[in-house]
């Protein structure tokens, strides 16, 4: 466990061992778990849950699942096993799919954005960032604006009692005070819930799903204040808004005394992040440093920060107990542990109950009550039922990627660790910081899609650093802050020179040892690799250790397959409004466009080079840009950051992360060949940028019927061009500028000759991207009409087109809400 527990009493010798107790909640557990591979019913033709189930399952939650469970406890004290486990298993699966059913009951079915007039409560704190506010409502009451019928039956019969995640764009002028814990009436513009679907990266469906949100949208017009909202939450939450306001003040006042803006912004990370649970003040670039160096978890507040508190302050009382008059006849002791108890549920209250900080204070609570009843637990024991405690309390819990590797840690500590006195003994702790090292090496391969070689040094110093000088003065800062800025600003110099010494440190960690960004391998060579750490990390005298070797062999040697020479594959990416295009060969790979930037939010970095690491795309050779776009060009400083060696072609430097002389101008005709595979590029001697676009056309050993052709933004005169002056005969074309009506003449539609039509827009774009007239055309012609936009990112293999919508398991959180999201083929 994270603390000492020296002060258990010495006559308790023999720990309670509940063996069948064990076994229940052990199968309660993982049915839970297992109910979340259920597959859902995400399109007509596919089999799984479906709207009449999901109203049924909805109407059992949450009394029929607690229900089998006193049902099944009873069977077992009855001696019933072959009835309690059966139905304890049925209840552990209730529990999970009936949680999910009742929120997607609650999610409004709507394909278009609706206006509504709202009114609520701020839960946890509003994210500000120079451009926006955002923040998330409980919706208490909410009524359509205007004389649509449909807008007044979605948000008054599903968003009440929902939470929405808001966004306010209002400038500082036209700016209102949105606080946390407070009810505010609302004119919001709400569009339904959507997210990027491509190999790898941010999975932002599940994230909404995860944190139990049935909408999107933003504000229209400035908020009005309703007051303070009632409940022991909203009064949780005024107070950590509170503490964040006086952080804030803090670090301002230490910069107005001369903290230089790096150790600033170190300060605010950290101070933030450790005593308040909030990440909204780390940076993009910090946070991949913490990624890159395998220290990432230190940001969240662990269970070893928790139980250091609650040590921190057993001890205190421990030795403070006796000089009190009060303290005759009570054993310092059990004072000791419930001071313990309630300084780890304090200082999680404060962090928000993330999901270290209620494990640990679960643990914790379960511990100290047995020194309360003077009986010591098996610590086994103890995790399994901390475990089986969170998923009672959030079945939504384990889509959160803190819930694995919080009790994969704590877990890997008990088995391999336990007493052995690793906090005395510094070889001890090289021993468990490599044991961790190597036994969440899985799981973060699996949630991350890369391996951080710099994690075992990094963690060496990091979390002796963080966890004993770092994290006391950060509470001890936002007591100090609570006081006044002037006190506060002494801790913030603190924390803001040892934070910008901890992130240089680290920057330099993960240059000296690179990270890698191969791809995690399938699940089997995944599974093969556990078993062969385990093996590993066995004790010394373990006969045949060394053929653990021969498990970790797959995981090393399987990868993404690629295409055979001769043959081609693309990947059209899901980028939103905008164009990312990864065509692989047998020995190469291209980028056609780099994903659109708008804003903080930089496609190349979010989606595109996730999406590459999970093609298992460990050299890029070649960009074509077809143009000089935001949405096309944007995320291009983010790929050229990591791929410096590939040709850019389409623009030149200085920008897009190019110095000056860098890129390589679009050269019509210009050809070449990759492992039997042919390239062309065509550019028009047109004024437009758009009817500029370097198109690029790939010919591989099938010929015209499994080539591609991608047109970037080329408008109708391009069109014309392109056709009069190149070869555009292939089986499957990316529809020019998003399918833009200024686009796709009927004439070159019938010169390609195309079977499938490609179109990457973003949902609900503006524009109205594709435009019903350009799919009616491509239709009429004969082609199939993919769109990224509802069927996720698009493979074309051996001529055949396949959608990631389809190949993609059928989870609960992307089960169809919107009627558009039924055509997915």
């Amino acid at each position: 466990m994270d603390t000492d527990l020296s002060y258990v009493p010495r006559r308790t010798i023999v720990p309670r061992r509940y063996p069948a107790l064990r076994w229940l909640l052990l199968a309660w557990a993982l049915a839970a778990l297992a109910a979340w591979f259920v597959p859902w019913r995400i399109a007509p033709t596919i089999l799984g849950i479906g709207p009449i189930t999901i109203a049924a399952l909805a109407d059992l939650t949450p009394v029929v699942p607690w229900v089998l469970t006193a049902v099944a406890l009873v069977a077992w004290r009855l001696r019933r096993p072959w009835l309690a486990v059966p139905v304890l298993i049925l209840a552990g699966g209730l529990h999970t799919l009936g949680a999910s059913a009742a929120l997607l009951a609650q999610t409004p079915g709507f394909n278009q954005r609706i206006d509504c007039r709202i009114e609520g409560r701020v839960a946890g704190l509003v994210d500000v960032a120079p451009d926006r506010r955002r923040f998330r409502l409980v919706v208490s009451r909410a009524d359509g604006v205007g004389d649509d019928r449909r807008a007044d039956r979605i948000c008054g019969d599903r968003l009440v009692g929902g939470r929405l995640r808001l966004s306010d764009y209002h400038r500082d002028e036209a700016r209102q005070i949105i606080a946390a814990g407070y009810r505010y009436r609302l004119l919001v513009r709400l569009k339904p819930l959507h997210g990027h679907l491509n190999p790898g990266g941010f999975d932002y469906r599940r994230w909404l799903f995860r944190h139990r949100i049935i909408a999107s949208g933003y504000l229209r017009e400035p908020p009005k204040a309703l007051g303070a909202a009632s409940g022991w939450a909203a009064r949780l939450d005024r107070a950590r808004g509170l503490a964040r306001s006086r952080l804030d003040a803090s670090l301002r006042e230490a910069q107005a005394l001369g903290l230089p803006e790096g150790a600033r912004d170190a300060a605010a990370a950290l101070w933030h992040g450790l005593a308040l649970g909030d990440r909204d003040e780390l940076s993009d670039a910090q946070w991949e440093t913490l990624l890159a160096s395998g220290t990432n978890h230190l940001l969240a507040i662990s269970g070893l920060h928790v139980g250091m508190i609650a040590a921190l302050v057993a001890w205190l009382v421990r030795a403070a107990w006796g000089r009190l008059a009060i303290s005759r006849g009570v054993p310092a002791q059990r004072v000791a542990a419930f001071a313990a108890v309630v300084a780890a549920w304090g200082y999680a209250l404060i962090a928000g109950l993330s999901i270290p900080t209620l494990r640990a204070a679960l643990m914790l609570s379960v511990l100290l009550l047995g020194v309360l009843m003077q009986r010591r637990w098996r610590l086994i024991d103890l995790w399994l039922l901390a475990f089986v405690l969170v998923l009672a309390l959030d079945p939504f819990a384990p889509l959160d990627m803190g819930f694995w590797l919080s009790f994969a840690a704590v877990l890997l500590i008990l088995l391999f660790v336990r007493g052995r006195e690793t906090l005395r003994r510094p070889l001890e702790m090289l021993r468990l910081q490599w044991l961790l090292t190597l036994g969440l090496l899985p799981l973060t391969w699996a949630l991350f899609d890369r391996v951080a070689f710099a994690s075992l040094p990094a963690n060496l110093v990091a979390v002796p650093l963080v966890s004993v000088l770092i994290t006391p003065l950060a509470l001890v800062g936002l007591a100090l802050a609570m006081l006044g800025p002037l006190p506060g600003s002494a801790i913030a110099w603190l924390i803001g020179w040892s934070g910008a010494a901890l992130f240089a440190g680290l920057e330099w960690l993960v240059v000296l040892f690179p990270t890698s960004t191969r791809a995690p391998p399938p699940w089997p060579a995944l599974v093969l690799l556990v078993l062969g750490l385990v093996w590993l990390m066995l004790p010394r005298g373990f006969p045949g250790r060394w053929l653990a070797l021969v498990l970790l062999l797959p995981a090393m040697a399987i990868g993404p397959a690629g295409p055979p020479p001769g043959r081609f594959e693309a990947t059209v990416l899901d980028v939103g409004q905008g164009l990312a295009v990864v065509v692989r060969t047998a020995g190469h790979t291209l980028l056609y466009d780099a994903g659109p930037r708008f804003g903080a939010f930089d496609t190349g970095e979010a989606v595109v080079l996730p999406a590459m690491r999970a093609l298992g795309v460990a050299r890029l050779d070649r960009v074509v840009v077809s143009h000089d776009a935001r949405d096309h060009a944007g995320g291009l400083a983010a790929i050229h950051a990591v791929f410096p060696a590939a040709r850019v072609i389409g623009v030149t430097g200085p920008g897009h992360g190019l110095a000056a002389g860098e890129g390589n101008d679009c050269r019509d005709g210009e050809r070449w060949q990759w492992d039997g595979v042919r390239f062309e590029l065509a550019r028009a001697p047109l004024g437009s940028a758009n009817n500029r676009s370097c198109v690029l056309r790939v010919v591989d050993g099938n010929g015209e019927a499994g080539a591609l052709l991608l047109t970037g933004d080329l408008e109708a005169a391009g069109e014309h061009w392109l056709k009069r002056h190149a070869e555009v005969r292939a089986g499957t074309v990316l529809v020019g500028h998003h399918g833009s009506s200024s686009s796709s003449t009927s004439a070159f539609i019938e010169a390609t000759g195309a079977r499938d039509a490609l179109v990457s827009a973003g949902f609900l774009n503006r524009w109205g991207h594709p435009r019903p007239n350009v799919v009616a055309r491509w239709q009429r012609a004969g082609a199939t009409v993919w769109r990224t936009d509802r069927d996720g990112a698009l493979r074309l293999a051996d001529g055949r087109v396949s959608s990631a919508r389809r190949s993609a398991w059928p989870f609960v959180w992307r089960y169809p809400i919107s009627v558009d999201d039924w055509s997915v083929r």
